[in-house]
């Protein structure tokens, strides 16, 4: 009985144990592929959209709240190492974005929690990847505009921001005050940006259950 038990707790483990490496394996390559992102639209083919955030609402899908938490805050903090070694100092304010990929992560799973709904049919999935995309590109329209605000004042923006820079601009050569042309020059590119990474990430939330489904 006592050997039997045993068994059984060893069992429980290396289940939990595989859960929890292959949990982590994925995370990693989600990172990885966040930055690949940027570097093939942005870069690459210099399109003005971030698109860093397509596989974060993939694992906000496919393994929950804390894992796409935990890529989004890992995005954050890396891409600030990687500014301090180009650069040579560290700017708090490339840091501060994380608040944006936090709010992200929390709009999308408020909804992406009842996925059951998403399978009544093509429509409701289309509504609610769409209503995800609304309110997560708010949060990030008010919170990323009150962090560039402050990041106009105090610092050089990143280049990375200058299609984001040239609307703000646009909105203060139209007399609107420095901080509501911070959050009104959000909105073209957050919004678009949302949509497209939502979609997309749900497709790969959808290819990763189909091939990557536990038996």
């Amino acid at each position: 009985m006592h050997t039997s038990r045993f068994s059984c707790y060893n069992i429980r483990m290396f289940l939990e144990c595989h859960k929890l490496l292959r949990t982590v394996i994925i995370c990693v390559i989600a990172e990885a592929l966040n930055f690949l992102m940027p570097a093939i639209f942005y870069h690459g083919l210099h399109i003005p959209l971030f698109f860093d955030t397509i596989f974060t609402v993939a694992v906000v899908f496919y393994l929950g709240l804390v894992p796409a938490l935990c890529v989004s805050l890992g995005y954050n903090i890396i891409n600030s190492l990687l500014w301090i070694r180009q650069e040579g100092f560290f700017d708090p304010f490339v840091l501060s974005y994380a608040i944006c990929g936090l709010l992200i992560v929390l709009s999308t799973w408020l909804f992406a929690c009842r996925k059951e709904e998403f399978r009544i049919s093509i429509m409701i999935t289309v509504l609610y990847l769409f209503l995800i995309a609304l309110v997560s590109s708010f949060c990030t329209i008010i919170a990323g505009g009150i962090i560039d605000f402050f990041h106009y004042k105090y610092y050089e923006i990143p280049d990375m921001m200058n299609p984001i820079k040239h609307f703000t601009e646009s909105f203060v050569h139209q007399r609107f005050s420095f901080l509501i042309s911070c959050i009104l020059g959000q909105i073209p590119i957050s919004f678009l940006d949302r949509l497209l990474a939502t979609f997309a990430g749900f497709g790969v939330y959808k290819f990763c259950d189909k091939f990557l489904e536990k038996k």
